[in-house]
């Protein structure tokens, strides 16, 4: 390379001025001018290249670095930016070549190892994230928060039991690393370890009372316990609401315009457009809405997009990526566009982004699928339910009005990929297997009692469990315990753990006679892909929404007839079923057709009863308001509840 003239070391050091100012279009320029007076400059290149970046020029920044590289391959530097070019567009497996070659070029760099591990996360190659992270601690032994990135690949993986070691690793390094903290408490509550689990997030918030995430994690594990006060709980979701509405700032009122004459602007806000289960049952809805009726439109907060997410973005008129937005930019950016009713599909679920919420952004707010309970905010109108999973009686529980659509308050997509119905597994074994695929977190003591009784009362039946925590041979000790100390032998137990595919999830089904559903907090997904793969599900109702849904979907599907309402009458169903090994094999013949026909798939007729609904409170709600302003009464309106 020629060595540089007294004129361009005086450019550069101007460039390097503007850049470091933020005036990026200076500097651009000058660099640029730069390139253009030396064309063997790498670094004004790989400048230029960081410059795009900053401006969101991905596309530019790839392009700048490869022509440094082109001039200089060893350029470690000029790799690292590639990878996170390449990242930013999207393309994590080029990225992680690209920051993979900067780390062999260049020893024990920080960046574009950490930067390495986070790709692979992205792409879900948990192996490869293990190894990038332990070499990062195998350098920087005291990094904290790689202790904390190592337990949550751990977690991910079923590895609860090396995710707690991680997270106290963390911990010890930094007691007061919050976000470890709170991942702490996520792994015990993976493992049903409640108490270990509300003491980390109280912990937390004692720390700071205004950690919103902390406070989601805890309402989230109320759900799961088994002896609750419904007011309590309820209490504790007002309080989150009354500390996030606090915290962020609310936008001047919205404008509320009748939907005469034009169609209604409806949002959809999530961080699971995905192969994930809330997809499962927003899908066929986007699908299927009346575009003559309404606009739809989804908020999507996620890093890493898949063929579903495609396919989703293809279905809506309007697509908006929110997620580098903060909830304050995210929120200017809903009432920009002007969306009637914004759907929030998280409630207090991991990655929710309820902030915006609380800013309301929209005139009418919902929140449906995602989450079991209330969210406690007061800028949250309505909740989308049934009279199944809510029976006359609980609206007091929540803090949003009920909107009960006839039929169940969701609807399934099955899989595509779903492997053929298996034949009935009691016919060549000679014994009946029950069996449950539910998140271990769902398993109590009660759970388990209950279950043990079942095969008590089913002489030779087997139990077969699966579940990410039952990768961990500790977890899987101690459910072998738990129910040897209830009088069953552990041959009668198979426990599985971590499949890598859906298609293999699915596929174990068929090694399923009967399946068995949790409580107080059913199986939502689980049901319903056992229901698909024609195995059928026996339920016991429970006091509130999380313990009724599986009655919701059983009633949906016309197995109304498996719920119990007693744990005596849950043992009563399972026994008499199993006896009944002829009616088992025509079920299991029938059972996918029958879910198909189904009001639980049908994606049609679901969405014209939810369009009706939505129709009818945005009327009532606007004439309610109209006739405010007519009386001069200013006070915010309360959403009219439409029941059917």
């Amino acid at each position: 390379m020629a060595k540089p003239n007294i004129l361009l070391r005086t450019k550069r050091k101007k460039a390097l001025e503007a850049f470091q100012a933020k005036r990026y279009d200076e500097a651009m320029a000058l660099f640029q001018s730069i390139c253009q007076a030396d064309r063997l400059d790498a670094d004004a290149r790989l400048s230029c290249g960081a410059v795009a970046g900053l401006r969101g020029e991905h596309a530019q920044a790839e392009d700048y670095c490869r022509q440094a590289l082109a001039i200089d391959p060893q350029l470690a530097a000029a790799h690292y930016n590639l990878g996170i070019a390449l990242r930013n567009q999207g393309r994590f497996a080029e990225a992680c070549q690209a920051f993979l070659r900067a780390t062999r070029l260049r020893a024990h760099y920080s960046e574009a190892m950490d930067a390495l591990a986070h790709a692979y996360i992205a792409l879900y190659d948990w192996t490869a994230a293990v190894e990038a992270l332990q070499a990062i601690i195998a350098a920087w032994p005291d990094k904290a928060e790689v202790y904390s990135n190592l337990g949550t690949v751990y977690e991910a993986m079923g590895r609860t039991a090396d995710a707690i070691a991680a997270y106290e690793a963390a911990l010890k390094l930094n007691p007061w690393l919050t976000v470890a903290l709170n991942s702490l408490g996520n792994a015990f509550l993976a493992q049903s370890d409640f108490e270990r689990a509300e003491a980390c997030y109280r912990r937390c918030l004692e720390t700071n009372p205004a950690d919103l995430r902390a406070r989601s994690n805890l309402l989230m594990l109320l759900n799961y316990l088994p002896e609750t006060d419904p007011q309590a709980v309820r209490a504790e979701h007002l309080e989150w609401g009354r500390v996030a509405q606090a915290r962020i700032p609310r936008l001047p009122p919205a404008a509320l315009e009748p939907a005469t004459g034009r169609r209604l602007r409806v949002a959809y806000l999530s961080s699971d457009f995905r192969e994930h289960s809330v997809a499962s049952f927003i899908e066929p809805v986007l699908r299927h809405h009346d575009r003559a009726l309404f606009e739809v439109c989804c908020y999507s907060d996620l890093p890493t997009p898949d063929a579903t997410t495609q396919r989703i973005r293809e279905t809506v008129d309007l697509w908006r990526d929110i997620t580098k937005l903060t909830d304050a930019e995210a929120a200017r950016l809903i009432r920009d566009d002007r969306i009637d009713i914004l759907f929030d599909l998280a409630g207090h679920t991991g990655n929710n982004r309820l902030g915006i919420f609380a800013a309301q952004p929209a005139p009418r707010q919902v929140t449906w699928i995602g989450y079991p309970n209330t969210t406690g905010l007061a800028t949250i109108g309505w909740r989308i339910t049934d009279a199944v999973a809510d029976p006359q009686g609980e609206d007091a529980y929540y803090s949003e009005s009920l909107l009960r659509l006839p039929g169940s308050f969701l609807c399934y997509q099955p899989p595509a990929d779903a492997p053929t119905v298996a034949p009935l597994p009691a016919q060549t074994n000679g014994y009946v297997t029950f069996g449950s695929f539910n998140n271990y977190s769902k398993l109590n003591s009660g759970v388990l009692r209950l279950w043990a009784e079942v095969l008590k009362q089913v002489p030779g039946a087997r139990l077969l469990l699966k579940c990410p925590a039952l990768t961990d041979a500790g977890v899987q000790a101690h459910v072998r315990a738990e129910f040897e100390a209830l009088g069953v032998v552990p041959e009668r137990l198979e426990l599985l753990g971590h499949t890598r595919g859906r298609a293999d999830h699915l596929a174990l089904y068929g090694r399923i006679d009967i399946a068995l559903d949790t409580f107080p907090y059913n199986g939502t997904t689980t049901t319903c892909e056992a229901l698909w793969m024609g195995v059928p599900v026996v339920s016991l109702a429970g006091r509130h929404h999380a313990g009724r849904v599986g009655g919701s979907l059983l009633t949906a599907a016309g197995l109304a007839g498996w719920l119990a309402d007693t744990p005596e009458a849950f043992v009563a169903i399972a026994r008499s079923r199993a006896d009944d090994i002829p009616a088992l094999v025509r079920l299991r013949a029938s059972l996918r057709g029958q879910v198909q026909s189904s009001p639980l798939c049908d994606a049609t007729g679901f969405t014209r009863h939810l369009e009706t609904t939505l129709l009818q409170a945005w009327q009532s709600t606007v004439a309610e308001r109209a006739q405010r302003v007519l009386t001069g009464c200013t006070h915010p309106v309360v959403p009219t509840a439409v029941r059917h």
